[in-house]
């Protein structure tokens, strides 16, 4: 696939962590001298940014450059599958400019005006696997995709406590170091039973994360091993550890080193159901999707994404 010329531009103005080494001004200038063609769009929220996608299906371009963090991303992808769109037509660009950035760690996506240019200009297009997380209570059923990690158990209760802040606050490092810490010493482990394609199983589980790319809480490799176009899941599962051993096991998060604990155990599977014993949080990239019985599964089609 040729790399394109002409692009949508869905802007979160929310996301402003650009750092002292890139704007999308500067970038865009480089860009232009190179005749590409650029239709910016503001999408401050989720609504916004389902409406703009929405109402893009019935145009010919199906390049979607991203500025925003994970959150934005996931936001433009679940508009993309909700709305229809044949993805594998589809091409995403991400300028990232949220707090974690951990998408575009995986993809080595560096903060700088000439690189991020380049990458416009000599990347290369490669096709993404996409995930959908489905839960079902009682009898309703909700559904989220993502590209990068949903988290269980602890992963889900530390993003809950920060959603229940302010929204001023909620890109704030310490923020999240503050309410992991807050949710270690209220955290309870959970009996669930675990099926990954055919091998179902128990476990007492402290955390559980579905890796389709390697990072998250702003630079932990929790999935250090996930492949994002192998068709697999990446299953990190966390039994209860001690106060001693998180403290000793949380640097290792950072360096994906974590996953030599006896206590920490690796699956990989294209299909993940989750059935815990008492209800349990689910996070999708910063949005809580629910609680109730989970299954994590393929989406009908990967997506094509722009990088270095």
């Amino acid at each position: 696939m040729a790399l394109p010329l002409r692009w949508h531009v869905i802007h979160n103005p929310n996301a402003v962590n650009f750092g002292k080494y890139y704007t999308w001004e500067a970038i865009k200038e480089i860009l232009l001298k190179n005749n590409f063609v650029f239709q910016e769009h503001l999408a401050p929220n989720q609504i916004s940014c389902h409406e703009i996608i929405a109402g893009l299906k019935n145009e010919n371009i199906r390049h979607f450059v991203v500025i925003g963090g994970d959150g934005t991303l996931n936001e433009v992808v679940n508009a993309l599958y909700n709305n229809g769109y044949n993805t594998s037509d589809v091409v995403l660009a991400l300028i990232p400019s949220g707090t974690g950035n951990d998408w575009a760690r995986t993809h080595n996506i560096r903060a700088r005006n000439k690189e991020l240019a380049d990458m416009f200009l000599k990347g290369k297009i490669v096709q993404h696997d996409v995930g959908v997380v489905s839960v079902t209570t009682g009898t309703k059923n909700q559904q989220r995709y993502f590209v990068n990690i949903a988290g269980f158990a602890f992963d889900a209760e530390v993003i809950q406590r920060i959603n229940k802040t302010s929204k001023p606050q909620k890109g704030n490092k310490m923020l999240y170091l503050k309410n992991l810490f807050l949710s270690l010493l209220n955290n309870k482990p959970v009996q669930c039973r675990l099926r990954v394609d055919d091998y179902t199983f128990e476990k007492n589980v402290f955390s559980l994360a579905v890796g389709i790319c390697r990072y998250n809480g702003g630079g932990m490799m929790q999935v250090p091993v996930a492949d994002f176009r192998d068709g697999f899941f990446n299953v990190v599962l966390i039994e209860p550890l001690n106060l001693l051993e998180i403290f000793i096991q949380l640097p290792k998060l950072y360096k994906g080193t974590h996953i030599n604990y006896k206590k920490i155990h690796l699956f990989k599977g294209r299909e993940i159901e989750i059935v815990p014993q008492r209800n349990i949080p689910a996070e999708v990239e910063g949005e809580i999707v629910g609680e109730g019985v989970f299954i994590i599964k393929a989406a009908p089609a990967y997506i094509n994404v722009l990088v270095p």
